[in-house]
């Protein structure tokens, strides 16, 4: 699925990284985005964050194959694990958005940074943890009520699953960001499906 040269790493070190993989603390990570990813390749790749995804994805998948290749020369691990520490931070909080307590503080720990470091290494993206946690939530649950699998769920539910502490606080949030609230937005996502269905 990846060239070695998208990758950046020759073909031994994929081979000898091949016996190692689950033993990794990112083999999991790695597996559940990857299969998210493949769940719907062709909808993904019709949406304009694809390429940020394929990007993500490759370094991910480097941060997996290196420490495994290179267990005893650390300072190749610690370089690649620097390199990708961003795309590993932001994968993580994306797993757990649902989680009202995923703060700065456990996602440092998560990563084995400092708080301050986190918060360095974003604002050299150009992010800032707490509206960058909200955007990526509002994403989340701009979805769900556009989606059957979600159809009974009420907007507490909705704001509850996707890591809002209240449905005011949410239902306020929402609307300032896409300009209807949650229920009105169900409302027309349902009369838009059944008039693509009539």
């Amino acid at each position: 699925m990846f060239d070695t040269h998208r990758l950046g790493l020759p073909v031994d070190v994929v081979v000898r990284a091949a016996e190692r993989l689950r033993a990794g603390p990112l083999h999991d990570l790695v597996l559940t985005h990857l299969r998210g990813v493949w769940r719907d390749p062709d909808g993904l790749e019709a949406d304009p964050g694809a390429r940020h995804v394929a990007s993500a994805t490759t370094d991910l998948v480097r941060a997996l194959l290196v420490p495994a290749a290179h267990a005893e020369e650390a300072a190749a691990v610690r370089s690649v694990m620097d390199e990708t520490l961003l795309t590993r931070i932001m994968t993580y909080a994306r797993r757990h958005l649902a989680d009202r307590g995923l703060t700065p503080e456990r996602i440092a720990a998560e990563h084995a940074v400092s708080v301050r470091r986190l918060y360095v290494l974003l604002s050299g993206a150009g992010l800032s943890l707490e509206q960058w946690l909200i955007t990526e939530r509002l994403g989340k649950a701009r979805e769900m009520p556009a989606s059957a699998r979600y159809d009974r769920l009420t907007v507490a539910a909705i704001a509850a699953r996707c890591g809002f502490g209240s449905p005011g606080h949410f239902s306020r949030r929402f609307q300032a960001a896409h300009g209807v609230a949650p229920s009105e937005w169900r409302r027309l996502r349902r009369e838009e499906a059944r008039g693509a269905a009539g």
